[in-house]
């Protein structure tokens, strides 16, 4: 994973560092004193396990997908959240390189304005570690994005502000245009991967659990507990028919999303999502925002998203 290669591995520093590792680097442990404000802001992890890059050009080739269309979709299912991908594309004919990895911490900031930190990192051929580096920090005055005309060939783009850049003063000559294309082809990478999270999906959720003996272990050696936390995978492109209610997970309890039933739940964050009401007259689909659910006292749950077509 790139948050952990940054996090622990090779790395580039930069000026921005702290404010990334604020919101990226887990705690090793909680009590029911913590406060909210502070879990609310470590960010969910999403990993996507196909292409990115990839997945955008092929619907955008078979006329899956228009851009406007994308953006105007792109909503943030967290306030607060990593998202990563890895891909050969633009590293083609390079021996040296094996691959990249392309990551974003994206922050919801106020009610409109929203902050993406970009780290790349590089898998060298003959280093073991990836080398990362926190490349790009950019501002968007309104979520979802917005497209404006361009003092160059009057054309459109992505409008954002550039507040960090490893490259800024490449960015900043008007001849060396190359700079500008490469970094606006990541950030359309990037908002298309946030649109694919709440597109229709099934999903399957896996606790992850440690044995005892490996914690007796950890114990025995003064080492801090392992976290335990789901892995939850989600399939793109295959939308579910219909929903059905899960079972209750406390006794005597039948409807899950009641006060009684969450007061029962470990604190968690909840995905922003789409919802569609197919029975309703007439039928339409509302937008529910992330949120916040559970009781801390009991826990705190976190979640890796592992996506994939």
């Amino acid at each position: 994973m790139l948050a952990q290669s940054w996090l622990y591995g090779e790395r580039t520093k930069s000026e921005v560092d702290h404010m990334v590792e604020r919101h990226l680097k887990l705690p090793t442990k909680f009590d029911k004193h913590s406060s909210l404000a502070v879990l609310n802001l470590l960010a969910e992890r999403i990993v996507f396990t196909d292409d990115v890059p990839t997945i955008l050009y092929e619907m955008n080739d078979n006329k899956q997908i228009t851009f406007d269309g994308m953006l105007t979709s792109a909503r943030l299912p967290y306030d607060c959240f990593w998202m990563e991908y890895t891909t050969n594309i633009g590293i083609v004919d390079d021996d040296e390189i094996d691959y990249a990895m392309y990551g974003a911490l994206i922050q919801r900031i106020g009610t409109e304005e929203v902050r993406m930190y970009i780290i790349i990192g590089i898998k060298f051929a003959d280093v073991s570690d990836v080398l990362s580096t926190v490349a790009y920090v950019i501002d968007f005055p309104h979520w979802p994005p917005v497209v404006s005309s361009t003092k160059y060939n009057n054309s459109k783009a992505l409008s954002f502000e550039v507040r960090y850049a490893f490259n800024y003063a490449r960015l900043q000559d008007a001849k060396l245009t190359r700079a500008l294309v490469e970094l606006g082809s990541i950030v359309n990478e990037l908002i298309f991967g946030i649109f694919l999270l709440t597109q229709p999906r099934v999903y399957t959720d896996e606790p992850v659990r440690w044995k005892s003996s490996h914690k007796k272990a950890r114990a025995t050696r003064n080492k801090p507990p392992l976290l335990e936390y789901r892995r939850i995978r989600l399939h793109i492109c295959k939308p579910r028919k219909h929903y059905t209610q899960r079972p209750a997970i406390t006794s005597g309890i039948s409807d899950t999303d009641s006060d009684a039933a969450v007061q029962h739940r470990r604190y968690h964050k909840v995905m922003g999502h789409f919802r569609h009401y197919i029975n309703h007259d007439p039928p339409h689909t509302t937008w529910i925002e992330p949120h916040y659910r559970g009781d801390p006292a009991l826990g705190v749950t976190f979640t890796e998203r592992d996506v994939s077509r």
